[in-house]
């Protein structure tokens, strides 16, 4: 009982130091995430050049990355089995990961770790996670961190964390101004992304098999590499007025791509191979009425055979 206590103090403490959040709420959510971290019954944990790996009682096996010297750690790739890298041979994790936001170590459990982050590529390439939980204490999402995720149905936030929400299964930053992962599983033929949003992320919509018609709102002035990567069955895409920039492989393997309509008086920048595999003879391009010259003259418009005004 005291060593719970003192882990609790101990935890509650650190969280005070990196969160956030203030007041109330948040620190009822500290507790209750405290207490909840333990209930997951962390069953052994080994410390190995800066990598702690906690085994669970359900058979998950997580991973992560030590930060700094002020106990907070980053989830990060299965370092489990001997693998020594993210791509190297079949990562454990699979099903529903719920992330906690703390983990303990040491013969009494006298360490404290904060999961502060979840690392890059943390989940790239795991193909049997379903569902995320994120947890209050987690604060940065690096690049990548999803990518490949083929069968990830959801992601959930906690209510309480200062920097990400998730609205439907989507992740947003909290402010809304990131779209960060669309689950590939995610079954919706369309979507539409809200005007508060300004910049899709990378890898944000790649892999998902069943969009078929997406539109990106006017206030949205970036889409990064990847975004729409192997949306195969992608057919439409409104592109919103403020778009300046596309990034590498944007809608690349986006093969059943129909129809791209722009609202932009000024053509948005398209890095190389946006749309590598689409064919560009068959899928139409409207502009805005009096800008045709202005797309056909542009390299990464050129290559658009059917391009009419609107």
């Amino acid at each position: 009982m005291k060593k719970h206590a003192l882990i609790l103090t101990m935890a509650v403490a650190a969280a005070g130091l990196c969160s956030c959040g203030t007041g109330k709420n948040a620190t009822n959510s500290i507790k209750s995430e405290v207490w909840q971290t333990m209930m997951v019954k962390q069953v052994d944990v080994q410390i190995d050049d800066q990598i702690v790996i906690a085994k669970y009682n359900n058979g998950t096996t997580l991973s992560y990355k030590i930060l700094d010297n002020f106990g907070n750690v980053a989830l990060t790739w299965d370092h489990s089995n001997g693998r020594n890298s993210n791509e190297e041979g079949y990562s454990t994790y699979k099903d529903n990961i719920s992330i906690p936001s703390f983990v303990v170590a040491g013969a009494n459990d006298e360490f404290v770790f904060r999961v502060m982050e979840i690392d890059k590529d943390a989940f790239n390439g795991c193909t049997n996670v379903t569902s995320i939980d994120i947890p209050f204490s987690i604060m940065r999402i690096m690049d990548g961190a999803f990518a490949g995720c083929s069968n990830l149905q959801s992601i959930t936030v906690n209510e309480n964390n200062p920097t990400y929400k998730s609205e439907d299964g989507v992740l947003f930053s909290q402010d809304s101004r990131m779209l960060i992962t669309y689950p590939a599983q995610k079954k919706e033929t369309d979507f539409v992304i809200g005007e508060d949003v300004s910049l899709i992320c990378t890898d944000a919509f790649s892999g998902n098999q069943y969009l078929e018609n997406v539109t990106i709102g006017n206030f949205i002035t970036a889409i990064s590499d990847n975004a729409f990567k192997d949306c195969s069955s992608l057919k439409t895409i409104e592109l919103g007025g403020n778009v300046r920039v596309i990034g590498v492989g944007a809608f690349a393997g986006c093969n059943k791509l129909e129809r791209i309509n722009v609202r932009g008086i000024f053509p948005p920048h398209n890095c190389p191979t946006v749309y590598e595999t689409v064919t560009k003879e068959t899928c139409k391009l409207y502009v805005p009425k009096g800008q045709l010259w202005n797309y056909k003259r542009r390299l990464e418009w050129s290559e658009f055979k059917n391009v009419q005004e609107y």
